[in-house]
């Protein structure tokens, strides 16, 4: 159940944004924001005795940003958690520490998967802040000035795969990032092709002198992989979809693309 939906049916008032001072001032405590995203005027901050509060899905001061999560997942992060922080006129992410916890990351977690893990911890700690919040506002800590990192809006062309220079943990941690955003994306004979599921991949019995985006067939397991640059590797291709043609498995497509072509143009990329 979404935020207004739960304030429809508990009868609390319902205000749109752009919110007005004289609706706020001296009818609330503390204000709490949760994935926002919008800067909120120091006049409206004011209006809350005791200020207002933020969650973030990272703990800050790494990820700050609009994509904690895609971010924590794209680059391999072990651990996450969530944040939640006092709101700063002017700037995002930057006001001192309230309380955050932390978890571990899965090495096949999605980031589908964490923003749920995420959102419960969120709610707990949230909880839990409110039972002595005065108290606990006033304990509230500076963020470090070291290991900041940023999150930026996820762009479409975060989705594209560089084969020359990306390694098999790269490309993983790029799907499990964005799977449930965008597929990955990549090139077959200058014709787009989305990669709707990918997976790691052992490759036995492999020349490892492939060039990166050379794709390679498994007859004994019936896979389709890829080799991956930088540090090398593999990644399977499980489904992708290209234009004008329903999804289909690795072994289709090169069933139905891949086998006949000379194997100097059997490669992903441009």
């Amino acid at each position: 159940m979404d935020v207004k939906s739960c304030a429809v049916e508990e009868k609390l008032d319902i205000y749109d944004w752009p919110v007005s001072k004289t609706l706020l001032d001296g009818n609330y405590d503390i204000g709490v924001v949760v994935s926002f995203g919008r800067l909120i005027p120091e006049e409206i901050i004011k209006c809350f005795p005791l200020g207002m509060i933020n969650l973030h899905a990272s703990l800050l001061p790494r990820w700050r940003g609009a994509a904690p999560i895609v971010y924590s997942i794209l680059n391999g992060d072990l651990t996450s958690g969530v944040t939640i922080m006092k709101i700063q006129p002017r700037r995002f992410d930057i006001g001192e520490i309230v309380k955050q916890h932390s978890c571990t990351v899965g090495k096949d977690e999605t980031a589908n998967e964490l923003k749920k893990k995420l959102a419960v911890m969120g709610g707990h700690l949230l909880v839990d802040c409110f039972k002595e919040l005065t108290k606990t506002l006033k304990h509230a800590v500076p963020q470090p000035e070291n290991g900041i990192t940023y999150a930026p809006k996820v762009k479409k062309n975060l989705s594209l795969i560089n084969w020359d220079i990306s390694d098999s943990n790269l490309i993983y941690n790029k799907y499990r990032a964005l799977c449930d955003l965008m597929p990955l994306t990549t090139n077959w004979h200058r014709i787009p092709v989305k990669l709707l599921k990918v997976c790691k991949y052992q490759a036995p019995n492999v020349e490892t002198e492939l060039k990166p985006g050379k794709l390679v067939y498994d007859k004994r397991k019936h896979k389709l992989f890829v080799k991956c640059g930088g540090k090398g590797g593999y990644v399977c291709i499980e489904k992708l979809r290209i234009p004008g043609h329903k999804t289909m498995s690795g072994e289709d497509f090169y069933n139905g693309f891949v086998y006949m072509k000379p194997d100097h143009e059997c490669k992903f990329g441009d």
